[in-house]
């Protein structure tokens, strides 16, 4: 179907809930598959006109007078005005977990590992949602591991048949 196939129904006096009301306006059929065609909108007269545009205008114009009366209240006490100054130029402080130290055994195995982890949560050497991370982290290593293995000797086994082959 192209453009020149397109047919055109009438939506008479729709009320659209925004205290405006759209009045013989001309809006594309739709397809067969429910979708508006190619190049034609389903909303022809675009976003309705609402207050926020104007509130918007008007802050704009304010805006700086409004910070400035702002700021000097928060530099003369006002702990409301300072927080409102404060949650806007700085980024709040994410969580972050200090750094720990483990003796992890020598031989490189995740059971070997996860289970000296889980030991020093245990003994209070280290926090369990700490642990918890660091045992997720181990179980992801051992499968990435495990997958090189798998594809090695994959790759092993491959060589081998085609060398039967020959």
């Amino acid at each position: 179907m192209g453009l020149t196939d397109l047919k055109l129904s009438t939506v008479n006096g729709a009320a659209h809930g925004n205290g405006f009301r759209k009045e013989n306006i001309m809006t594309p059929s739709r397809l067969p598959n429910g979708r508006f065609p190619p190049g034609a909108s389903g909303n022809p007269t675009g976003r309705p006109k609402t207050e926020s545009a104007a509130l918007r205008a008007e802050l704009a114009e304010h805006g700086p007078a409004i910070a400035s009366v702002v700021i000097e209240a928060a530099i003369g006490g006002d702990l409301q005005a300072a927080k409102l100054v404060l949650d806007r130029i700085s980024p709040p402080l994410k969580a972050q977990a200090a750094p720990v130290l483990l003796d992890l055994p020598r031989e490189e195995n995740a059971t070997g590992t996860a289970t000296a982890i889980i030991r020093a949560a245990a003994d209070g050497e280290i926090p369990s949602d700490v642990a918890a991370q660091l045992v997720t982290a181990v179980g992801a290593l051992a499968r990435i591991i495990e997958i090189d293995e798998l594809k090695d000797r994959l790759e092993s086994l491959e060589r081998a048949i085609e060398g039967q082959r020959k």
